[in-house]
């Protein structure tokens, strides 16, 4: 009787000592798969490429910039891997930066013909405006554009986008740029509105919003170059370096306007919202804006 008892108890011991010994390795198992997953896990966060910085330089906020806006403030460049920074700068020097490296795009496609005429290796690789419908705005007693003679007439820099409009504006009402008025390089739509109203300048070429607060503030439209010649003026350019070092950045960049057009055509509400918010400019002027604006985006 006390052998069978030794025996049972001995029994049961082997057989608990059993149980956790598979315990015991089903739970080591368990520890090394989920460490494994951890490893795994963690190796594929770090293997992630960090994002690649681009800085893309612009003249002036407007309606005609709010598709490249759109792009870094709705996060399209993120989603391409690009950590964008969208920096102002006259459009007489962006040429200038963009040679230099201190930025990798631009958005001004006339001041870049000028540059590229005078040497610059860059190239246009996209029209983000097929056109503008841009306004010369003028004091309102000047009854036409010939009564601009002997005016002085803002642009935003010689060579820029607001200067080549002037010209064909001026040109197609049969006055001399060169003769017959006096042109000056004041810097953007703002500061040109600001001189307009202090009576410093009798006319200034201006898009949306602009021309329709300068309008508000009882200046008159003379005409527009759109009447004349299409002028893409917003765009995407890169030095030529640019494209046969990095191909892909350049596509990425290009994929990611698309989808800004894309969504600036589908979201006419919140394309108003971001358009209030970055221009400062109520509801009336931002959907005037974007109305006037719409068809003349280039979304191909």
């Amino acid at each position: 009787m006390e052998y069978s008892c030794l025996a049972l108890l001995t029994a049961t011991i082997h057989r608990e000592d059993k149980l956790i010994i598979i315990l015991y390795r089903k739970s080591y198992v368990l520890f090394l798969t989920l460490l494994g997953m951890a490893f795994s896990v963690s190796s594929a966060f770090c293997a992630q490429p960090s994002p690649d910085p681009i800085i893309i330089g612009y003249p002036s906020p407007a309606l005609t910039e709010l598709p490249n806006y759109l792009a870094v403030n709705k996060g399209f460049y993120t989603a391409e891997g690009l950590e964008a920074k969208f920096v102002r700068a006259r459009s007489n020097i962006l040429v200038a930066a963009l040679v230099s490296g201190s930025v990798d795009y631009i958005t001004s496609i006339t001041s870049s013909i000028g540059g590229i005429v005078g040497g610059a290796q860059a190239k246009i690789v996209a029209g983000v405006t097929r056109n503008n419908p841009d306004f010369l705005m003028a004091r309102p007693e000047i009854g036409s554009i010939r009564d601009l003679k002997g005016k002085k007439l803002a642009v935003s820099g010689f060579g820029g986008a607001s200067h080549q409009r002037m010209l064909v504006i001026l040109r197609g009402a049969g006055l001399d740029p060169q003769r017959d008025v006096n042109i000056i390089s004041v810097g953007d739509a703002g500061l040109r509105m600001d001189q307009l109203r202090l009576g410093v300048i009798d006319a200034t070429v201006l898009t949306a919003p602009h021309c329709f607060v300068a309008e508000r503030a009882g200046f008159k439209s003379l005409g527009s170059s759109k009447d004349a010649v299409p002028l893409p003026a917003i765009g995407i350019v890169t030095l030529e370096r640019k494209i046969k070092e990095k191909p892909e950045q350049v596509k990425r960049v290009l994929r990611t306007v698309l989808k800004s057009l894309r969504f600036l055509r589908e979201n006419r509400e919140e394309a108003v919202r971001v358009a209030m918010a970055w221009l400062s400019i109520d509801r009336e002027l931002a959907e005037r804006s974007y109305d006037v604006m719409l068809p003349n985006y280039s979304y191909d």
